[in-house]
């Protein structure tokens, strides 16, 4: 559905001019666009010189904290070569008026910018982008854009918001609060660096203050609602994740008409979400689409370094929008349909036909009682199944979790995002280790790799965490995957919660985000188990009920079965290392 013409046009072509600038090769303009309450958004023009109409492309942000006129070196490179560029703050940040709350106008005032956008006789045609919290302001009006708009390439933002938020019932905690701490314009008091902390440690003492609904007032100094309604809506299934903005968010994707460029990273927190964005496209859409899935985190640094990667960044996203644009709009070429996904270690490109991957064969590592014969602190990891069932116990305190190293949902914690260098196995008794032999050929891991533990525990709910590791023949391993899973959620982090009687066994999957990695001959890999993951994923009290509400808590005896009919394992899913190469 297009957008439609209203008697509120009128306001909308009300605007206020407020800087004019030329310069060399292009000409910007400050302007304030009235929303149809009358609220004036600060837009930034950058247009190329001459008489136009012109090829634009824009989007609106709320990260425009300190710059305002002439600051912006992308709006200068793109008019200088012809397209042009606008930015508009988000309601109540950088020069606009308002008072921003978190997602719930961007809607809205989305539709009234691109209304106005779509009347402005100097605009010939155009597209939108964004990444992160900016893409989300694009995802949000990409069903309903008017006829000027051509194209949309977005990056790093998912489509359903629980995944975003939640896995098996635990909130994503280093992303969640901490985006909270570092965005939100209530007048909080916001943590401080303590001598010897790290990047983001600061924000701790708030991510395990329990019960953590009243964090916001017992640390920050205020009740903060929308917050309180992120970290108590638990299920996939509740209203609250299908009404209102979030609502909105989840049925737009199928909707789109316009063509898109999708690009998400396999070390990115929004990795999950931003693929079904794509995987939600219409046949139609698709067939003029593009995904791409790269090796790097959210803020598009390359990860692992290990590894050859050479080529991890022959795909850099400024210069592949700006060329997408410029064919779309300049050229006025139909696009293409592609999906290019980065093999990790092989360290090339390669060009799939059909997203998800569907893999040829499905390879099964069980654990297992034995010890390693790599390492005496680790058990072994093994392709065929011990005849007999063993038990493997350890105890879980909720007041000394396992900290994350490494993993695809830390943000605020940056030093710790990423494919990590792990610690030695045996560095925590609550910290299980197993290790396979080395690989015989070269496989080549695509799609989301699952682990089933046959668990215990003597709660009434607990988690079991994991990190699967490369672990090279030197013995050094770095994190390929992490998961968590509650055994309220035992029948899967997108169902509804289940109650657990205390001492009965249960298999509990994990399921871990895609990933396309070969893991080459001579190699191992490195399962370990353990019980938290923190500050990636919230601390489980080891109570049942909803995270946020519990105020204690108390020791899990945990109890892993390997071994026998019924044993716990790992799933790799493999493709055959014969697709196109880009």
């Amino acid at each position: 559905m297009k957008l439609k013409l209203t008697n509120l046009r009128a306001t909308l072509l009300a605007i206020l001019i407020t800087v004019c600038l030329t310069s060399a090769g292009y000409t910007y303009k400050e302007v304030m666009v009235p929303c149809k309450d009358g609220t004036k958004l600060m837009t930034h023009i950058y247009l190329p010189d001459g008489e136009g109409p012109w090829p634009v492309v824009c989007t609106r942000t709320p990260y425009n904290f300190k710059w305002q006129g002439d600051q912006n070196e992308e709006g200068r490179q793109y008019a200088q070569r012809g397209i042009g560029y606008i930015i508009q703050d988000c309601r109540g940040k950088g020069g606009s008026e308002g008072v921003f709350v978190p997602n719930v106008n961007e809607r809205s005032d989305g539709i009234d910018f691109y209304c106005w956008l779509q009347d402005q006789p100097w605009v010939k045609s155009a597209a939108i982008f964004g990444s992160s919290y900016v893409a989300l302001t694009c995802w949000l009006v990409a069903d309903c854009l008017p006829e000027k708009v051509k194209g949309i390439y977005l990056s790093h933002y998912g489509v359903d918001r629980y995944v975003s938020c939640f896995h098996s019932g635990l909130f994503r905690q280093d992303i969640m609060s901490g985006w909270l701490i570092s965005n939100c314009t209530e007048n909080i008091k916001r943590p401080e660096k303590k001598p010897g902390q790290k990047e983001g440690e600061e924000n701790y003492d708030f991510y395990r203050y329990m019960p953590h609904v009243e964090a916001d007032e017992a640390v920050l100094g205020m009740k903060i609602p929308y917050y309180r309604d992120w970290i108590t809506h638990t299920d996939h299934d509740d209203p609250y994740w299908d009404t209102d903005v979030w609502g909105d968010l989840k049925r737009i994707s199928p909707r789109i008409k316009l063509p898109m460029t999708i690009v998400a990273g396999q070390f990115d927190h929004h990795e999950e979400g931003t693929l079904l964005g794509y995987e939600w496209l219409s046949d139609e859409t698709k067939a003029k689409s593009r995904l791409v899935l790269g090796s790097w985190n959210h803020f598009f640094y390359s990860t692992p370094t290990h590894v050859p990667n050479s080529h991890a960044m022959d795909i850099k996203v400024a210069e592949d929008q700006f060329n997408w644009f410029y064919s779309l709009l300049v050229k006025e070429e139909e696009p293409k349909a592609e999906i290019l996904a980065y093999n990790i270690e092989a360290d090339e490109w390669m060009n799939l036909d059909s997203w998800p991957i569907e893999p040829n064969s499905r390879q099964r590592l069980y654990l297992s009682a034995q010890t390693s014969q790599a390492d005496a602190n680790a058990r072994a990891m093994t392709s065929q199944t011990q005849t007999e069932e063993s038990t493997i116990r350890f105890t879980y305190d909720p007041k000394n979790p396992v900290f994350s190293i490494g993993g695809e949902t830390v943000f605020t914690s940056i030093r710790r995002l990423g494919s990590q260098l792990q610690p030695q196995t045996g560095y925590r008794d609550d910290v299980i280790s197993f290790i396979s032999e080395p690989l015989s050929h070269d496989i080549t891991i695509a799609g989301n790799i699952r682990i089933m533990l046959s668990v215990s525990t003597d709660c009434d709910d607990t988690s079991f965490a994991i990190t699967l590791s490369e672990l090279e023949p030197d013995g050094k391993a770095y994190n390929m995957r992490t998961s968590i899973a509650t055994l309220g959620y035992r029948d899967g982090s997108l169902g509804s919660r289940k109650i657990y009687q205390p001492g009965s066994r249960v298999m509990l999957p994990l399921e871990c985000q895609s990933i396309v990695w070969t893991v080459k001959a001579g190699k191992r890999l490195r399962l370990d188990v353990k019980s938290s993951d923190f500050p990636q994923f919230a601390i489980h009290t080891n109570y049942a009920g909803v995270w946020a509400e519990n105020g204690k808590t108390r020791l899990a005896h945990q109890t892993i079965y390997v071994g026998g009919n019924q044993g716990s394992y790992i799933e790799l899913p493999c493709i055959r290392n014969s697709v196109d190469r880009r």
